[in-house]
């Protein structure tokens, strides 16, 4: 966890509110490198939920042209 910061400032974090990379806007990070900490023993559901929003935002944004 923690390895992959989210964030909006591209000098303190790798990844966007979308999970998507500051500096290379076709990756996405949906794993549990995005988030510095866990409250729970179990975040598969957090990671899933994180994933289908990547998911909504890339695809309205492939179907802009913008990525």
């Amino acid at each position: 966890m923690g390895g992959v910061r989210m964030g909006k400032d591209p000098k303190t974090s790798i990844l966007n509110e979308w999970n998507q990379m500051h500096a290379c806007k076709n990756v996405f990070v949906t794993d549990g490198s995005c988030m510095t900490s866990t409250s729970t023993q179990n975040p598969s559901l957090t990671y899933m939920a994180l994933t289908a929003r990547a998911v909504d935002y890339a695809v309205s944004q492939m179907k802009k042209g913008e990525i």
